[in-house]
């Protein structure tokens, strides 16, 4: 297998950004931008019964049957930024997972073009990168964007491997989650999960992970028993 690119999942893959945020308001937030932008109340509360970034996607896909691609973004961009306004609590409070840098190095002294596809804000994953200093390792770094599904729809990941200038099938995902798996499956490509302390491993079966391990720190060895066209050592 030759690999040229790896996209990582950032939050809870690299750094631990979601201990700091409170989940439950960004998702009373994002829903009331919803009720407020003349969304159907039923339709709303169905979906949002199946959690924050499910909520997002399948409002998405109901919306867009019914208005203007303009009004869905306005929409959906409302929803963003209210997510947002509780996400950027982590900005200053977020720590790096084990084994994060020491891997990031190793991948990045081999020649490996890295990128992060994430469900979290745009601006504040960038602001996370910057703030730990780690934005030099990631050609392309895709959050939530309009213009895009999120995962578990593969339009992230595909979109950050169009930016690093790697074909998708000489590249593989790092995740710790199943729309992690779910959507590097969708975009037929190669799929590592790191499990955080909130992911079933039986899931991540299910979901058709390709690869698990315990932490970053064991990634290294997973790459070069993969990349047999690469001097690794």
């Amino acid at each position: 297998m030759r690999i040229d690119g790896i996209v990582f999942d950032l939050d809870a893959t690299l750094v631990n950004m979601g201990g700091f945020v409170d989940w439950r308001e960004a998702h009373r937030r994002a829903r009331d931008v919803y009720l407020s932008s003349d969304c159907e109340e039923e339709m709303v509360h169905r979906c949002s019964e199946r959690g924050l970034f499910n909520m997002l996607n399948m409002v998405r896909n109901e919306i867009s049957s019914t208005l203007p691609e303009e009004d869905v973004w306005r929409i959906q961009q409302g929803a963003y930024e209210a997510i947002e306004s509780c996400e950027v609590e982590s900005i200053h409070r977020c720590e790096l997972m084990p084994g994060c840098l020491t891997t990031l190095n190793w991948l990045t002294e081999r020649g490996y073009k890295l990128g992060i596809a994430t469900s979290n804000s745009q601006s504040v994953a960038e602001q996370i990168l910057e703030k730990k200093e780690l934005c030099h390792f990631f050609t392309s770094v895709v959050g939530r964007r309009t213009d895009l599904k999120m995962k578990p729809h593969p339009d992230q990941i595909l979109r950050c491997f169009e930016e690093m200038g790697v074909d998708q099938k000489h590249g593989l995902m790092v995740g710790d989650s199943t729309r992690d798996v779910l959507a590097a499956r969708a975009a037929g490509i190669y799929v590592i999960a790191v499990p955080s302390f909130f992911t079933k491993r039986e899931a991540l079966k299910e979901a058709g992970v390709d690869t698990m391990i315990d932490s970053l720190v064991e990634l290294p060895e997973v790459i070069m028993k993969l990349d047999g066209t690469r001097v690794t050592g």
